[in-house]
């Protein structure tokens, strides 16, 4: 296994639309941006406080979905980061693999499609604009005009933004690919706050994870990307140095 840089980087979350300014409202001490959801009816009494990306993202087409939206985001940041552009990948044996959990399971018809199908009322494919484009890294790919690129999409909960990063690093250490995108991406969504609120472990106020009165976390949305090489360039900030998963069956929401 030889040694894989990180030649670029970009992220769009509630703090901010790019790494530089997250980054500052962080070292900041910026808790101003978690509130109540705008965009989302939640059902619930209390309306308790999220990370919402602050953007409409009106410069992309309507039939594609938030996830992707904030993905092509930050993708195009860590592209510029490295130095690369889309003729330069089109050069390139190029993988992209992307974590999420939600992309379009937020559209609320086809939440309507699966609360039917509960009842029994079943109906005929759903096929809709916003599904065809609801694969990211098929997204990613699409809007590149790259060919033949290697892609995978990873839904593993909360670590399917690193497990992708590791399924990038078994890609160019076997040399399938010269570069890789590789991180993750998702949107607010009320299947996922409705879920961790029903596992009361959702708090009520912004959240505090390093403080030992620490009383549960509170969702947010964003996208981040990794440029991914075996070869050091200068805009080289790190090095993956390594990765490691292992299955845990003991219980869906409460590892051993």
């Amino acid at each position: 296994m030889g040694k894989i840089y990180i030649t670029g980087m970009g992220a769009v979350a509630a703090p901010g639309i790019n790494t530089d300014l997250i980054m500052e409202a962080l070292y900041a001490g910026n808790r101003k941006t978690v509130c109540p959801a705008s965009r989302l009816e939640l059902y619930t009494a209390e309306k308790k406080p999220v990370f919402e990306v602050d953007s409409d993202l009106e410069d992309y087409p309507p039939e594609e979905t938030r996830t992707v939206r904030l993905l092509q985001t930050a993708s195009a940041e860590a592209l510029a980061s490295a130095g690369l552009t889309y003729t330069d990948l089109r050069k390139k044996r190029v993988g992209i693999c992307v974590g999420t959990t939600i992309t379009t399971c937020t559209e609320v018809k086809n939440e309507e499609f699966y609360r039917q199908f509960r009842e029994g009322h079943l109906q005929g494919p759903v096929v809709r604009e916003s599904n065809r484009n609801s694969n990211p890294a098929v997204y990613l790919a699409e809007k590149w005009g790259l060919t033949q690129p290697l892609t995978a999409v990873i839904t593993n909960a909360c670590s399917s933004g690193t497990d992708a990063l590791g399924l990038a690093r078994f890609w160019l250490d076997s040399g399938f690919c010269d570069i890789v995108l590789a991180g993750g991406a998702d949107e607010l969504s009320r299947i996922s706050y409705l879920g961790f609120n029903s596992l009361q472990i959702y708090s009520p106020e912004p959240c505090r994870p390093f403080d030992k009165n620490r009383n549960g976390l509170n969702l947010g949305e964003g996208a981040a990307l990794l440029v991914l090489e075996r070869e050091k360039r200068d805009s080289a900030a790190a090095e993956l140095a390594g990765y490691a998963t292992f299955s845990d069956a003991y219980h869906p929401t409460a590892p051993s």
